[in-house]
């Protein structure tokens, strides 16, 4: 049986929902809401890629940090410190996709081992699986904080291999960011693409062994690769 990692960020839970906090917070209009939210990932995914090329690595819930102060600059809004953490702590209240629960406790049910491999420092991928009512289908939660770097580096994929105790071509990693799939594909990772809005894949990096729509889909698409019986 193989090691199932799930990114947590866009593929289990859904980093859009901190609209919700930020509408209530910032009293701004919705699209004023939707350009902050957007920039705020946008910028968040940046700095960690800036983060790892400059070897410069920084726990993601500050890197987090910095990318919310970035779009509230872009945008013109100042916000008093309280408010701006509680907009911060949105990432750890992040909504899970439909079918999140259903497809690890299948893959678990399988036999697999289920984990979680993401940018996420520990503390912030600890709570929020509680927060998102994951934690009992997971067997593990790893952080690219132990390798000191961010996806799409290989330590990242080498270091989630090595903590579950598998060969890195015994792991896969299921994904909504195709970046993160090429990456760890690269790696040597099999791995599923979660495509929920139809894109084409990556032009950069190793394509996915599988691709589906739904979280729901995945346990299928490992079980085809695998010629389960199932």
């Amino acid at each position: 049986m193989a090691a199932i990692c799930f990114d947590m960020y866009g593929t289990l839970c859904d980093t859009a929902s901190v609209t919700r906090t930020l509408r209530r917070e910032l009293d701004v209009a919705d699209s004023l809401v939707d350009a902050v939210e957007s920039t705020w990932r946008a910028r968040q995914l940046r700095y960690s890629y800036q983060l790892a090329l400059m070897e410069a690595y920084r726990p993601f819930w500050s890197v987090t940090r910095d990318a919310l102060a970035f779009a509230l600059d872009r945008y013109d809004l100042a916000p008093d410190a309280e408010t701006r953490e509680r907009i911060l702590g949105s990432y750890e209240e992040l909504e899970p996709f439909p079918g999140a629960t259903d497809a690890l406790e299948t893959l678990s049910s399988a036999g697999h081992t289920v984990a979680v491999l993401s940018n996420g420092n520990p503390e912030m991928l600890s709570t929020l699986a509680a927060n998102a009512g994951l934690s009992e289908a997971l067997d593990a939660l790893v952080s690219a904080d132990a390798a000191g770097t961010y996806k799409p580096a290989p330590a990242v994929y080498e270091t989630a291999a090595a903590e579950l105790d598998e060969p890195i071509g015994d792991c896969w990693l299921v994904s909504g960011n195709a970046w993160d799939v090429a990456g760890a594909g690269s790696a040597g990772m099999e791995t599923v693409w979660v495509n929920r809005a139809n894109d084409p894949f990556e032009r950069i990096g190793t394509e996915p062994t599988a691709t589906v729509e739904t979280l729901a889909a995945v346990p299928e698409a490992v079980a085809a690769a695998h010629d389960d019986p199932r």
